[in-house]
């Protein structure tokens, strides 16, 4: 898949849903996880390391967050043995439009994830 395939939005939608299932369960993800889940929704060649991933994952942080004030959606996605977010990840916070600050922790974002998605569940609950 290319970021010009007609497919790609779809993709992207896909991420910004599995990805949210998990932040309401207050759990990260790996690539590999990640990848696995978009094959199983039919999006089969999103590579968990390289090829459109990047930016498939840039995407997943800018939907609705036109303006980077959000937290960043793919702070709880993480490296199997690691269980850290990729260096690219810390490039992309500290670029236009998120812009995150010098002191800034990939923890402390994947915990604004976190919160933020057991908050949208809670007002979910109440309806």
């Amino acid at each position: 898949m290319r970021i010009k395939d007609s497919e790609y939005p779809a993709a992207v939608e896909a991420a910004v849903e599995i990805l949210r299932k998990r932040a309401r369960q207050g759990q990260t993800i790996s690539y590999g996880e990640l990848s696995a889940e978009l094959a199983a929704e039919g999006f089969d060649s999103i590579p968990p390391y390289r090829g459109v991933m990047p930016y498939l994952l840039k995407d997943v942080c800018l939907h609705r967050n036109e303006d980077g004030r959000a937290p960043m959606l793919s702070a709880i996605v993480v490296n199997k043995a690691s269980r850290e977010p990729s260096d690219q990840f810390s490039s992309l916070a500290r670029s236009l439009p998120f812009s995150r600050s010098a002191n800034w922790s990939w923890r402390e974002e994947q915990q604004r994830v976190f919160a933020q998605h057991r908050e949208m569940t809670s007002v979910l609950d109440t309806r």
